[in-house]
């Protein structure tokens, strides 16, 4: 058996060591000259995928955001500068002697499906590479994340009539060429929220204008350890499981309050604190002067907000997050992507039609905490079921019953929005993993680590 893997990123490389452990032989392509993905700072490379800002620093902690086998040097900052987390892929990948399996500057162009015999339980993929090479792979693991088109929001009245410039924040590196500018940051997700304090100081204004609002989360927790050490662990699971929905939204919603007033500047959502991907910053609060209600409509140079206000900027810069696809797929409906990002994969890995076996999607999950340990588990159990044989998997019906029993879930927790669409629970999702695996915790180890967390 040979398998194809798409991305040399966070989800490409445990796919690749997950491969050999399970002794597959495997190619790896990346159309970069470098592994690493979105880490990869590639400032003068817009059209190639999306990057990092020059000053981003990464909203989990080093420790979990680790792969199981490689923790980073633990002199090494909680949070990581990305260059320290490029600097640890780069030491992953040097360490379990990986990079022979990649191919750089070679990009993916068509992933078509072989007639093969019914009888036949992998599919046969036809690869065409951007170097015109064309090969043939028994199944096809797509690393290549979720930021991969710019959302460009189309009901923004007016935005076309605008003299100045605007620009997604895919495109926006660092602070040069914003000095004494008035800017307007559209969205309040962690990208505008890092572009408001970079720019701070430096542009003339900045307004961030949000539809919606948002919970303010801390990197660092009341008693200093970091957030995701906290809401990661198995007592907090335990504790999510336990008490009641209000009452622990009500509790963690008093808690942002004594760190940010959120009505005070009209940040304060319609939805409910565990109704939302977390927005991480710790510098905006001391930055803050007032709130800006969502975009009425637009002119030549200014912004008129619903609230009746009209701000004067030179600059909009779009924070409205990214939309995913398979472009490389043929036929395009192998894993079909609707307009508003739902997608319909078995254990968020699999697509459940029988014309799409032996394709499998690596990474495309948003949790609270880091995408990279979600990756390496689900390379794990694609390369354990590739390796036991396809015929171990359920039927497309109980597949499918088991997609929409986890996108109800997601439904009844999360407001509706294309970025919840592949949201995850991430300790429920990696004991699932872990189970089918058999490389669960003992018993008495997750009683342990239950019982030795304090607050």
């Amino acid at each position: 058996m040979r398998v194809c893997v798409i991305g040399a990123g966070v989800s490409g490389l445990p796919s690749i060591k997950a491969c050999l452990e399970q002794n597959i032989e495997v190619d790896c392509f990346e159309k970069t000259s470098s592994i690493g993905g979105l880490w990869n700072y590639r400032p003068n490379e817009d059209n190639v995928g999306a990057n990092v800002m020059a000053s981003t620093v990464v909203n989990t902690s080093k420790e979990l955001m680790a792969y199981s086998d490689f923790p980073p040097p633990p002199e090494w900052p909680n949070f990581m500068h990305h260059s320290y987390v490029q600097k640890y892929l780069e030491m992953y990948a040097k360490h379990f002697d990986l990079i022979k399996y990649i191919h750089f500057n070679t990009e993916v162009i068509e992933v078509r499906r072989v007639e093969e015999d019914d009888q036949d339980l992998f599919k046969k993929w036809s690869v065409s590479l951007s170097s015109g090479i064309t090969k043939i792979y028994s199944a096809v693991l797509i690393c290549t994340g979720h930021h991969c088109e710019p959302r460009i929001p189309t009901e923004i009245n007016g935005l076309n009539n605008f003299k100045g410039r605007v620009l997604h924040s895919k495109h926006y590196h660092d602070y040069k060429g914003f000095e004494n500018k008035r800017v307007m940051l559209v969205g309040i997700g962690n990208s505008s929220l890092d572009i408001a304090v970079e720019l701070a100081g430096i542009a003339k204004n900045i307004v961030i204008s949000t539809r919606r609002g948002t919970w303010l989360f801390n990197r660092i927790t009341q008693k200093g350890l970091p957030y995701d050490v906290v809401y990661q662990s198995r007592f907090y699971d335990w504790l999510m499981r336990t008490v009641p929905w209000s009452i622990a939204n009500d509790f963690h919603e008093w808690r942002m309050q004594q760190r940010t007033d959120h009505d005070l500047y009209g940040l304060r959502p319609p939805h409910r604190f565990f109704q939302q991907h977390p927005a991480v910053n710790d510098a905006l609060t001391n930055l803050l002067a007032s709130g800006c209600d969502d975009i009425n409509y637009i002119d030549e140079y200014c912004v008129y907000t619903k609230d009746g206000r009209c701000y004067q900027v030179d600059v909009i810069i779009l924070c409205t997050g990214y939309s995913f696809g398979f472009p490389f797929l043929k036929p395009p409906g192998l894993i079909p992507v609707t307009e508003d990002n739902q997608v319909d994969l078995y254990k968020l890995i699999l697509p459940p039609s029988p014309s799409a076996r032996g394709l499998a999607v690596i990474g495309l999950v948003q949790p609270i905490g880091s995408v990279s340990p979600i990756a390496e588990m689900q390379a794990r159990w694609v390369t354990s079921i590739l390796a036991k044989g396809l015929n171990s998997l359920p039927n497309e019906t109980k597949m499918r019953e088991e997609i929409d029993c986890r996108r109800e879930r997601m439904r009844r927790q999360y407001f509706e929005s294309a970025k919840h669409t592949i949201q995850v629970q991430y300790l429920p999702y990696m004991d699932e993993l872990a189970e089918q695996i058999g490389c669960s915790p003992p018993t008495i180890k997750k009683a342990r680590n239950l019982l030795k967390f304090n607050f």
